[in-house]
């Protein structure tokens, strides 16, 4: 046993903010997810709630079950704010998470050179969700989904066999206490190490509680089986700011959305606008405010529509 392994006791941990990243790296590694303790200053969180708050309460319900009726979400928090991007999107732990678990390197011959190649992560998402009372819980789920990611059954992680596993990390950060009565985020800890085409379903049963304090982190691979929880309360509403980070290379060469102007966009078939990427990756890649991206072309076409399951 490790000396890192021989300090942790088995089972999901919750750890001070202060812990070394081989700590943590450790953890993720084991366990697919950790719970750190005040990893964002409670202030931070209240201003950001203050940012996003508009948004939240324009939301508009879900079409399907994925979210229940009662969530709200608001999408985009970059653009929202400010306070978010800097002390989340951009934490220190976070972005050390990102970089160690989805950072890419190969090799490749340049004529008679044999030069390397680092690809750095980068965003994939970034909402605020609102769980009130009544809520249900999502289905069991792969973040990891949105990338196609199949993975084979593993024991135990492996550093080089695996450096390459993960399609994308997440982290949930408590904007309120967080319970598992106003539906705290329930995991499988060690789901990551599942593979793909396992036959029978993820179980509630086997579920742990992403249970925190405001300001609190959950740090999680996105390839462990989660979902938000049951809001059984009768009066609490569960605000968690969720961002995730993916690897930089799964992208266009040439960034097609900068590259052509919108107006001449416009002009082509839908066949062709799709082809440059003014579509939904299926299930759920490349969508804008959780809606195909074909709407920041036709943004008339809005009031007919609403976010569907993927």
């Amino acid at each position: 046993m490790s000396k890192i392994a021989s300090k942790y006791q088995p089972g999901v941990q919750n750890v001070s903010n202060d812990t070394p990243l081989e700590d943590i790296f450790f953890l993720l590694k084991r366990d697919g997810g950790v719970i750190i303790k005040g990893l964002i200053p409670v202030e931070d969180v209240d201003k950001t709630t203050e940012e996003i708050r508009h948004r939240l309460d324009q939301d508009l319900p879900w079409d399907g079950e994925f979210f229940p009726k009662e969530t709200r979400r608001a999408p985009s928090m970059i653009a929202l704010s400010p306070t978010y991007t800097r002390t989340q999107l951009m934490n220190p732990v976070f972005q050390a998470v990102c970089d160690q678990f989805l950072t890419t390197r190969s090799w490749f011959w340049w004529g008679d050179r044999r030069k390397e190649s680092v690809s750095k992560p980068y965003v994939m998402s970034c909402t605020a969700m609102e769980i009130g009372p009544g809520g249900k819980a999502q289905p069991l789920h792969r973040d990891s989904f949105v990338n196609h990611n199949i993975l084979s059954e593993i024991d135990v992680w492996d550093d080089a066999r695996d450096a390459n596993r993960e399609s994308a990390v997440g982290m949930m950060v408590g904007g309120c206490k967080v319970t598992k009565e106003n539906g705290a985020t329930q995991f499988i800890p060690g789901s990551h190490l599942w593979d793909s085409n396992r036959k029978t379903p993820p179980l509630l049963k086997d579920c742990a509680f992403a249970e925190m304090e405001k300001g609190d982190a959950f740090l999680m691979m996105a390839s462990v089986y989660h979902g938000g929880g049951n809001n059984t309360t009768p009066d609490q509403k569960r605000l968690v700011y969720s961002t995730f980070a993916t690897r930089g290379y799964l992208r266009q060469e040439e960034n097609q959305f900068l590259a052509v102007p919108q107006e001449v966009v416009r002009k082509y078939d839908r066949a062709t606008q799709k082809f440059i990427g003014y579509a939904i990756s299926e299930p759920a890649a490349g969508q804008v405010q959780q809606l195909d991206p074909i709407y920041v072309l036709y943004p008339e076409l809005l009031s007919k529509t609403r976010p569907t399951d993927f």
